[in-house]
């Protein structure tokens, strides 16, 4: 697929998220309140736990039990500490090696690499994006990444992180709306296979 064809696929599929049979201006609505609630993290260095709390609900919002054990790694007991989840968040925004931010975020109990890359997206927007199953899948699809499992490994993070930074470059996007438009594409029959 030429840059041109990407480029077009993906703002086509981003002006469909979140969800492609909704209307466009509820879609419109819908980023736009996604926008102003995750922007409200950019730039952070750290995070209270009721911050954390929202980007769980909000990550894992048609998924009550993802929802559930990620909201144990930052209960009271877990939040403080030298080891505590605020701890491991603040050295994780600190940290300039992306792969080392992504492993420091998923030492807390319970984070696996797509919770941990909320919190590194919404603190970071213009290095970071989510690690999603579904983007994965489309990036294989659209051969940015090789073949591999379905769910997202922690394995996965670095390259997958260089095809949306990659591709947000190429077409002059930024790294959310790429995540946006790949989690649309997933579901595409031409991508998906």
């Amino acid at each position: 697929m030429s840059a041109t064809d990407i480029c077009g696929r993906l703002r086509d599929w981003c002006d469909l998220y979140p969800n492609p049979l909704a209307l466009t201006e509820e879609n419109v609505a819908a980023r736009a309140d996604e926008d102003e609630r995750l922007g409200r993290f950019a730039g952070l260095d750290a995070l209270d736990r009721e911050q954390v709390i929202e980007l769980i609900s909000w990550k894992f919002q048609s998924m009550a039990h993802r929802k559930a054990l990620a909201l144990r790694g930052v209960s009271l007991e877990r939040w403080g500490g030298q080891d505590g989840a605020a701890v491991l968040i603040r050295r994780a925004l600190a940290e300039s090696d992306d792969d080392k931010a992504l492993t420091t975020v998923c030492g807390i109990y319970r984070f696996g690499p797509a919770m941990s890359s909320v919190v590194l997206a919404a603190c970071r927007p213009g290095r970071f994006t989510v690690a999603d199953s579904r983007a994965l899948k489309a990036l294989r699809g659209l051969g940015r990444m090789p073949a591999g499992p379905p769910g997202f490994r922690q394995a996965d993070w670095l390259p997958y992180l260089r095809a949306c930074r990659s591709l947000a470059r190429l077409c002059g996007m930024s790294l959310r709306e790429v995540d946006r438009a790949l989690w649309v594409a997933a579901n595409d029959s031409e991508v998906a296979g």
